[in-house]
């Protein structure tokens, strides 16, 4: 009887792990749906692409920054597990990525001299046929940026790659201090801090808390003007005389 009585216990205390494992074998089981299937080779090409295209989108951003004396970051291919956080967040298919490949130019100081830079980058992608789309990016708390899209057509497979276009005193203000330093140069980097005053990659850190779930009404408010002020500042650096 105390046999008995023990072994109910523990098939007691183990029932609810047990159910676990056959859930987990289920899932296991299933991960070979059609579904499932689509996904993952629509995934494998999708990479496939942005390692043939990104060089490509590299190039043609390099060629853009040496034309306007700027500088561009170093491409940035998505891992496939990025990736696919990525179209589990948007509820997306891997080709309605824009950015699996993206990069960075760096160039001008005020939003009129970085519209010429935008645009000699979409006749450069026009006369390669691979313009896809133009974006401006702009925000209540200061922030904005332009991105142009790149199109690359392969059989029946289409990727969008992403170059992003930035004012020296925006991508300051965006990035963390080490990739900044790399970026635009110890000499550029050491010039907006002194004259602004600013420490660099703030609108990230204020962006954060503006998003965040547990930030009340205030709070948002309150971090919505110092990152507009941080705006303000930071565009009202000149363009340094080299």
């Amino acid at each position: 009887m105390k046999a008995e009585m023990i072994m109910e216990a523990q098939l007691r205390r183990f029932l609810p792990l047990m159910l676990v494992w056959a859930l987990v074998a289920c899932s296991s089981g299933n991960s070979n749906t059609p579904e499932k299937s689509k996904f993952d080779q629509e995934m494998d090409r999708a990479m496939e692409l942005a390692q043939k295209f990104g060089p490509i989108t590299q190039a043609l951003a390099e060629e853009t920054a040496k034309e306007y004396s700027g500088c561009v970051t170093p491409l940035n291919i998505k891992t496939r597990e990025s990736a696919e956080r990525k179209c589990k967040t948007d509820q997306c298919m891997p080709f309605d990525l824009k950015d699996l490949a993206r990069t960075t130019v760096v160039a001008a100081w005020d939003s009129a001299d970085i519209s010429e830079v935008i645009d000699y980058l979409i006749i450069l992608a026009c006369k390669d046929s691979i313009f896809g789309r133009y974006k401006h990016q702009n925000s209540d708390y200061g922030y904005w940026g332009d991105i142009v899209n790149l199109k690359f057509v392969e059989n029946t497979d289409t990727l969008y790659t992403e170059i992003q276009l930035k004012t020296y005193n925006m991508y300051y203000g965006s990035g963390d201090e080490n990739t900044v330093r790399a970026t635009i140069g110890e000499e550029n980097y050491q010039y907006i801090h002194s004259v602004s005053g600013l420490e660099p990659g703030l609108f990230h850190v204020y962006y954060e808390i503006i998003r965040a779930d547990t930030s009340s009404e205030a709070t948002i408010a309150y971090y919505k003007q110092l990152s507009r002020e941080y705006s303000r500042v930071l565009q009202s650096v000149p363009q340094p005389n080299m």
